[in-house]
């Protein structure tokens, strides 16, 4: 995946930079505030960032962001305007009303995104976890965590590095296997209690019946809690399938209307009543959604195949979590079905009837359903004993080579370096955190081999030394992936890059500080707007 351009602004301001190498570029300032990081912060937000990071006194809603990437051969274009999106490719444009549809559709037609579990279902990884795998920003870090910490945990942070790697979850019915150990123990207890039967009916002890009673409530409970679990787990994926499908009746109901209109234009004209023009609009159903000509019947086109690629979508979505449902309604039948076979229950049933050799089949059937079921577990356990164990080693992988990356720039240094994260509670600063992060971003560069530039705003944190810099600019371009670094630099150090041919130089020196947007560039933002078909 290669950036090629950023563009910021409206109608009245705006920004756009567009001389980004395919390999390893530095923006750089002689002083601070010259807008290096509204260029990186820009370029996240596009990608489905949230929430940003940009500078506090910069309006950020106020303008449009519109990113060019090339990916596989195939150039994209996204557009972004507070949570909406368009993104445009080979004259398709598809509209994304939320970043949940945004990164469907990336998952969809740009390339696979890791799939983890939260709360019970499976989920597409969001942008603002995703992207901590290849940015790091200038403020906010956290070395013994992940960055925006809310719906997700470091746990997600990890397992979206296993499923990358094809060592996501195994998909087991965790349910399933649950019921399978209950009901080998259950029939352990059963075997158990036919073999000593003929004490127990010859036993007077009141005791004998007490433990069986309060066993029995015991797995009557157990049962009680296991069915509330699985019926929350259902109630939640019931409310999912419904706004899957409450959003695919609202925008089937769009496509009536659109087709409607074309069937107007046919036999004459549409004009506003108002003012006689014959331009129309479509417009998203929030206040500051974005407006689009539709008089043409080109433009009516790509909205129409846009709306039906989201119906599809939902309708994908929607069968998906019917599936889940019936899966899970599935389990829960069989709790129903299940029997807890007591000793309280052996004695008052079979008592009557069961003599030794009764009770001789019994214990061989018995027995044959033990190392039946024991079989199926050992199956489990064994292929998830050693799907964790490559889950460990590739993160053993991923830890040496931090490793390895930090005594290459420090050979000195007494940091080491244990886990993606530093231990809870000890998080390290200064020259120390600038190497941690540095370490990380290009081992999982290395290791997972992901498509994704490398961004880093101001790289050189912390006053990393100009020795240690190089040995960084040498082990980095070294990675296939396209690097995007900023940096302040001293006044002894202006044109300290001239001479290094590997480095693309973006220099904001002589811009005015703390005003990236000028008027200048409103009229290109304007015109790149219109490849959305967008009038700003």
């Amino acid at each position: 995946m290669i950036i090629k351009q950023i563009a910021i602004g409206n109608n009245i301001e705006g920004f756009i930079e567009d001389s980004f190498s395919n390999g390893f570029n530095i923006i750089l300032s002689e002083d601070n505030n010259k807008g290096k990081t509204i260029v990186i912060q820009s370029i996240l937000y596009a990608l489905g960032n949230e929430p940003p990071a940009f500078p506090a006194s910069f309006e950020y809603k106020k303008y449009i962001y519109i990113l060019q990437f090339e990916e596989d051969g195939k150039e994209y274009w996204i557009c972004r305007k507070n949570n909406e999106f368009i993104i445009y490719n080979n004259n398709f444009l598809f509209l994304a009303e939320s970043i949940s549809e945004f990164k469907r559709y990336w998952d969809k037609n740009i390339f696979s995104l890791p799939r983890i579990i939260i709360n019970n279902i499976e989920r597409i990884v969001d942008p603002s976890l995703l992207l901590q795998l290849f940015f790091v920003g200038q403020d906010k870090k956290s070395t013994d965590n992940i960055e925006n910490r809310g719906l997700y945990k470091k746990i997600d942070f990890y397992n979206t590095i296993y499923e990358i790697m094809g060592l996501g979850s195994i998909k087991l019915n965790q349910e399933e296997l649950d019921l399978v150990k209950k009901r080998l123990q259950t029939l352990k207890e059963e075997k158990s209690s036919l073999i000593k039967q003929h004490k127990l009916l010859k036993s007077k002890k009141y005791s004998t019946e007490f433990l069986s009673s309060i066993k029995d409530k015991i797995a009557f409970a157990n049962k009680i809690k296991q069915m509330e679990e699985i019926k929350e787990e259902i109630l939640n994926l019931k409310k999912e399938r419904n706004k899957c499908i409450n959003r695919k009746l609202n925008w089937e109901k769009t496509i009536k209307e659109l087709n409607s209109l074309n069937r107007t234009i046919e036999i004459g004209e549409l004009r506003c009543m108002d003012c006689n023009s014959t331009n129309i609009l479509y417009k998203g159903r929030k206040k500051d959604s974005f407006s689009f000509d539709v008089s043409t019947v080109e433009m009516r086109k790509r909205i129409v195949a846009s709306i039906n690629e989201k119906i599809e979508s939902y309708e994908e979505e929607s069968q998906r979590y019917s599936f889940e449902i019936q899966k899970k309604q599935e389990i829960f039948r069989k709790i129903l079905l299940e029997e807890d076979i007591s000793l309280e229950t052996l004695v008052a049933y079979k008592k009557e009837v069961i003599d030794v050799v009764e009770v001789e089949k019994e214990i061989l059937d018995i027995n044959n359903k033990i190392n039946d079921l024991q079989g199926k577990i050992k199956i489990a356990e064994k292929n998830t004993t050693e799907h964790k164990e490559k889950q460990d080693l590739l993160l053993k992988k991923i830890v040496y080579k931090m490793n390895e990356f930090y005594k290459a720039i420090d050979s000195s240094g007494n940091m080491i370096i244990d886990d993606i994260f530093s231990k809870s509670g000890k998080i390290y600063s200064g020259s120390d955190a600038t190497m941690f992060y540095l370490a990380r971003l290009y081992a999982l560069a290395s290791i997972l081999n992901h498509p994704f530039p490398i961004i880093i705003d101001s790289f050189r944190a912390e006053d990393l030394s100009s020795n240690k810099e190089e040995i960084v600019i040498k082990w980095f371009s070294k990675l296939k992936n396209q690097l995007i670094f900023t940096t302040t630099l001293k006044k002894q150090e202006k044109g300290k890059y001239d001479n290094n041919k590997i480095i693309n130089i973006i220099d904001y020196t002589n811009h005015i500080p703390s005003k990236l947007l000028q008027e200048k560039w409103s009229k290109n933002v304007c015109n790149l707007a219109k490849i959305f078909s967008i009038e700003l």
